[in-house]
Formats: structure tokens, sequence, C-alpha cells
């Protein structure tokens, strides 16, 4: 003679009173957050905005000053030892506000991709298109103006450029595709 063991019972039957009780529907857990349509929205757009607007002008002056700072120290001979290394501290603090308007990305893209685009993509093409128009101009202006900053940046702006615009558009696409998720 066999005895029957029954399986256990996996699925629980609810009562009425329990079906209307229960919540409809949890919303599982995310690691992203889910953007909201609230009123912060517009503060969000609008402080990313402002962000990539104002820092990387502030980014490419220091930029092109520790750099001018350094090449004169080049120019005159001096090892990198001999002179102070504050120069290589004001490229970084540049580069720290580029970080900052590409972490404003987190809050917007639309300050990341207007900054890529402003100060980063326009001034590449005008150095792709118009290559010996912009660096005449360049020794212009650094010749009476004495190497003051920004004027030496179309010199080496054919790296600086493209890099500003990847960062700051792929800050964007990125920021823009999680947000249309």
């Amino acid at each position: 003679m066999t005895h029957q063991v029954d399986p256990p019972d996996t699925t629980r039957s609810t009562t009425t009173q329990e079906r209307d009780t229960a919540i409809p529907y949890e919303a599982s857990y995310s690691p992203y957050p889910v953007a909201s349509s609230n009123g912060s929205s517009v503060g969000r757009h609008f402080a990313s905005l402002l962000l990539g607007l104002l820092l990387p002008p502030v980014a490419l002056v220091l930029f092109d000053w520790g750099l001018a700072r350094y090449w004169f120290d080049v120019q005159r001979l001096n090892a990198v030892s001999d002179s102070a290394l504050w120069p290589y501290g004001v490229v970084a603090l540049g580069a720290a506000l580029l970080l900052v308007v590409a972490a404003a990305g987190r809050l917007s893209w639309i300050g990341p991709a207007l900054a890529g685009l402003l100060y980063g993509v326009a001034p590449t093409l005008a150095i792709v298109l118009a290559r010996d128009e912009v660096l005449r101009a360049g020794a212009e202006l650094r010749d009476n103006l004495y190497a003051q900053a920004v004027v030496n940046a179309p010199f080496y702006g054919f790296l600086l450029y493209p890099t500003i615009a990847a960062l700051l558009l792929g800050t964007a696409i990125a920021s823009a595709r999680r947000r249309s998720r």
C-alpha cells in the first residue's frame, strides 16, 4: 500500500477583504532615479543651463592662462621644477569646472549639450574649416595683447575643443537616454 503525500500549497488563496485592501502595484526597486514631472524640473533645467553657459568659458581661460604660463617658463629655459607648480593647479581647476558642467547632466541634459555645442563643436568647426584664418587671428591677438588669456587657444584648440565636445555631448546623450527610459 502506498501512502500519498500532497505537495505543499504554493499559492495562497486570498479572501475578498484581502483583495480589496491589497496594494494594486508596488514599484520595483531601481538604482536609477525616476524623473518626476513636478515643478522642480524647470529649476533643474535652468541650473544645468546656467552651469553649462557660465563655467566652460572660465575653464577655457584657466586652461589658456595655465598653459601660457607653462609655455612662458619653457621658453625662458626654466625647468618645470625650477618654477612653481601653480600653472598645473590652474589647468586642473579648469578641468574640475568642466567636470562640474558634465555633472550638471545629472540635473538636465540641456546644459552639457549647449556647452558642448558652443564651446566644443563650434570652435572645432572654426579651426577645421578656417584653420589659416583662425591661426592668423590668434597670432595677431597674441602679438597685440602680449599672450593674454584666450588668445593662445587657437594653437592648441585642435585638441582642446574636440575633447570638450566629446565630454559634454557624451554626458548630454547619456543623460537624455537615462531620462527617456
